[in-house]
C-alpha cells in the first residue's frame, strides 16, 4: 500500500527546479554578506550557514528523483503536474513517510514531558508565551468567558505595530484572544477582517465590544480600561511630561532612521542627522537610574521604542554598516543603548515578540 501526501506548492516547484537545474542548491547568499553569528566568548564572529541550509533538506529527495529517472522507473507524460505527483509518490513511498496522522504519532512519542506540557497547555491559553497562542489566559485563575479583547495582529509576527500592542497585552497580563491576518505582503485579507476594518491595517483590537484600529489608541485603552493590571503609564505629572517629551523623541528618530534608510546620502548629511538624534536617546538613556527610560521599571515608553530600535540595529547594520549594539564586553559609543536592549531581554513580553536579526 502507497501512501501519497499533498505537497505545499513550494515543496513542488523546488522538486521541480532540482530536476532542471543542479545549480538551485547553490549558496544563496552574497560573498562577504552571509548571516554572522557572535561567539560571546571570544567575541568573534562565524558564518552561520557555509552553504545554503536547503540543501541538506531537499537533496536526497531530489536524488531520488534522478535515480528514478535515470532507472526508467517514470512514465513519460505530456502532463507535468502528473509527472510531478507520480515522480513524488514514488520517492516518499521509497523513504518510508507515512500518513500525517503516522507522523503526529511518531512526533509525540519522540516529544520530551516539556514539550508535551507546552502543546497541552497552548490549546488552554496558559503557560509559557508563545506566536502560536490563539488564546492567552496566562494561567487557570483566568476563565475564557472573561476574556475582553481580540487582537488582530499579523500572522508572521513581524509588524512593528502589532509587536508594541501584543507586548502591552503580555506586559500586563490581559487575557485576550489572537487572530491571524496576513500583511498584503504576504496574501490576502479574509473579508470577515475587512468588515472590521476597511483599510486592511493592523494592528486591530476590540475591546469590550469596540473596535479600535490604531495601535497607539489601542494601547492607551488598554491603560484606561485595565486599570487593576500592572500600570505602563506614570501616574507622577512630572513623569507623565517627560513620557511625552521622550515619546516625541521616538518619532524623530523613527523619521531619521527612514530619511536615512531609504535614500542614497552621498554627502553623508542624512546619517550624521541619524546620528545626532541617536546620540539624544543615548543621553536620555544615560540620565535614568536603571535601564529603561523612565527609570527602573518599563513603561510605555519602551513598548513604543521597541519595535523600531529593533528594526535599526538590524537594517542599519546590513543596509549602511552602522553597529548600534554590540557584544557584551565590546567597546560602543551607544552604552546605554546597548543596556536598555539587555533590560528589554530580561521581559518574558519582549523575548515573545522580538524578531530575528535578518528579516529587518
Amino acid at each position: 500500500l502507497v501512501t501519497t501526501m499533498r505537497l505545499p506548492p513550494y515543496y513542488c516547484v523546488l522538486l521541480l527546479r532540482s530536476l532542471e537545474n543542479s545549480s538551485a542548491f547553490q549558496s544563496p547568499f552574497i560573498v562577504g554578506r552571509s548571516p554572522t553569528v557572535p561567539d560571546r566568548a571570544t567575541g568573534s564572529r562565524t558564518i552561520a550557514f557555509q552553504s545554503n541550509p536547503l540543501k541538506s533538506l531537499f537533496g536526497n529527495v531530489a536524488s531520488s528523483i534522478s535515480n528514478l529517472q535515470q532507472q526508467g522507473m517514470t512514465t513519460i507524460s505530456d502532463d507535468p503536474t502528473a509527472q510531478l505527483q507520480e515522480l513524488t509518490t514514488k520517492v516518499l513511498s521509497s523513504h518510508n513517510i507515512g500518513s500525517w496522522d503516522e507522523i503526529r504519532s511518531t512526533l509525540q512519542s519522540k516529544q520530551t514531558p516539556e514539550e508535551r506540557n507546552f502543546r497541552n497547555n497552548l490549546a488552554k491559553g496558559i503557560g509559557k508565551p508563545s506566536p502560536l497562542h490563539k488564546l492567552r489566559l496566562f494561567d487557570e485563575s483566568n476563565d475564557e468567558k472573561d476574556v475582553r479583547v481580540t487582537l488582530y495582529r499579523d500572522s508572521a509576527s513581524w509588524c512593528p505595530y502589532c509587536q508594541k500592542v501584543w507586548m502591552t497585552l503580555e506586559e500586563k497580563r490581559i487575557p485576550y484572544r489572537i487572530e491571524k491576518v496576513n500583511m498584503r505582503c504576504y496574501g490576502d485579507k479574509p473579508a470577515s477582517f475587512m468588515a472590521v476594518q476597511p483599510s486592511g491595517n493592523i494592528p486591530v483590537a476590540i475591546i469590550d465590544g469596540v473596535t479600535y484600529n490604531q495601535s497607539n489608541d489601542i494601547m492607551y485603552c488598554l491603560e484606561e480600561q485595565f486599570p487593576d493590571h500592572q500600570q505602563l503609564v506614570p501616574k507622577d505629572p512630572k513623569q507623565r511630561m517627560k513620557a511625552q517629551e521622550l515619546l516625541r523623541l521616538e518619532r524623530t528618530i523613527f523619521g531619521a532612521w527612514m530619511y536615512w534608510l531609504t535614500s542614497g546620502d552621498s554627502g553623508g548629511r542624512l546619517r550624521d542627522g541619524f546620528v545626532s538624534v541617536l546620540n539624544d536617546v543615548e543621553a536620555e538613556l544615560s540620565a535614568t537610574k536603571g535601564g529603561f527610560f523612565l527609570g527602573e521599571k518599563v513603561s510605555l515608553v519602551d513598548m513604543m521604542f521597541a519595535p523600531f530600535l529593533e528594526r535599526m540595529c538590524a537594517s542599519m547594520l546590513f543596509y549602511k554598516g552602522f553597529q548600534m549594539r554590540v557584544s557584551p564586553g565590546e567597546e560602543t559609543e551607544f552604552p546605554a543603548v546597548n543596556r536598555w536592549f539587555d533590560a528589554m531581554e530580561t521581559l518574558d513580553s519582549y523575548q515573545l515578540t522580538k524578531s530575528d536579526y535578518y528579516t529587518h
